[in-house]
């Protein structure tokens, strides 16, 4: 899952840089065959100020993104059906700042939020009917993920960023399944394939990378190969031998993000092809450097938010894909990708301007 609204401003000095990335990544970059098909842009209007965070695809015919609008002061749910968006009320007291959405099913759809105070829901469950507020255990929910049950994961924790805990929804409440932080951190990233693999991400404030495994009854801290320690920002789980992770080395140069693959036994470390570009005050806003999504045919879709282009990485090679064409003078971030069921076709979102907004898919 992606990296959302409040854990883009990380509690802690390593997350503090704005510095110059010097043609990384570029360098000899080998470019493969563009895949089939091609990236378009649906656009939606009369919001206000809107901003999406999160999508979820189970099936070509149903789609739900969620994010805010009205200046970050009132929630934003949008379902896609027969073909067209459309806005989907949310129960009252929902957090202003819906930040990820996940789903197990078109009847079985799980979203978090953020802001508001203690009182607002900070978590909701889509039934296939209507939205329904649920309690949230903490106080900042980060991330959520369905596992192959159909049960909702999520990552919490408290506003300060301390108290992180993983919770798994079972017999209709939040239990806590054991994970704790060695270190002051902030833990961002989930992705729970099945009850036994669930992988969570984010960053420590030691030398240890933020990586963690749980196979149904521990949690392990996973060692990525490097100088530097990874902050794992994105996590695309997909078999227990094929697992994806978009990363940032924290180098004190600022090297540019990382694509790691797990194969089940090793990890293999792949930069990214980043622009030479002054990348600014990216602690502030980790959305500003995208999501990874699986093609569903072996490679991976990147969008860095730094170019017009889709990055796609064929497992060998990286190809860029040029973005749909817009009037809006540049290219909207994009916070959040996905997979559309086991297909080839893919969703991105973003922020809007002014009453507009754009969601792209490439099929």
């Amino acid at each position: 899952m992606r990296t959302a609204v409040a854990r883009r401003t990380a509690p802690f000095a390593l997350a503090v840089a704005a510095v110059t990335a010097a043609g990384a990544g570029m360098t000899g970059t080998a470019l493969a065959d563009a895949p089939p098909g091609a990236w378009t842009a649906t656009e939606i209007t009369g919001l206000t100020a809107p901003a999406l965070y999160g999508v979820t695809a189970p099936d070509r015919a149903h789609a739900w993104a969620v994010g805010t609008q009205s200046s970050s002061s009132a929630p934003l749910i949008l379902s896609y059906r027969h073909g067209a968006w459309t806005q989907q009320a949310a129960p009252a007291g929902t957090a202003p700042e819906l930040v990820d959405v996940a789903s197990g099913g078109p009847s079985n759809v799980w979203a978090v939020g953020q802001g508001g105070g203690d009182a607002t829901a900070k978590s909701l469950h889509w039934n296939g009917r209507a939205w329904k507020a649920v309690a949230y255990p903490l106080p900042l929910a980060m991330a959520v993920s369905v596992d192959s049950r159909g049960k909702a994961w999520s990552i919490g924790s408290n506003t300060d960023g301390s108290g992180a805990a993983v919770f798994r929804r079972t017999g209709g409440a939040w239990t806590d399944k054991g994970f704790a932080l060695p270190d002051r951190g902030v833990v961002d990233a989930l992705a729970a394939r099945t009850p036994k693999d669930v992988w969570v991400g984010g960053a420590t404030s030691s030398s240890a990378d933020g990586l963690w495994h749980y196979d149904g009854t521990s949690w392990t801290q996973m060692d990525i190969p490097g100088n530097w320690p990874q902050w794992v920002l994105q996590i695309v789980a997909l078999s227990p031998k094929d697992v994806w992770f978009y990363t940032i080395p924290q180098d004190p140069l600022f090297s540019g993000p990382d694509l790691v693959h797990w194969d089940g036994t090793a990890f293999t470390v792949t930069k990214t092809p980043s622009p030479s570009a002054k990348v600014g005050t990216y602690a502030q806003d980790v959305g500003f450097l995208g999501d990874i999504a699986s093609d569903g045919r072996g490679g991976i879709w990147l969008q860095d938010s730094r170019t017009a282009y889709y990055r796609h990485f064929d497992g060998t090679a990286w190809t860029d894909v040029p973005r749909p064409a817009n009037d809006l003078g540049g290219w909207p971030q994009v916070y959040d990708l996905a997979q559309v069921g086991r297909t080839q076709s893919v969703w991105g979102v973003g922020p809007g301007a002014g009453d507009r907004l754009l969601i792209d898919r490439f099929h």
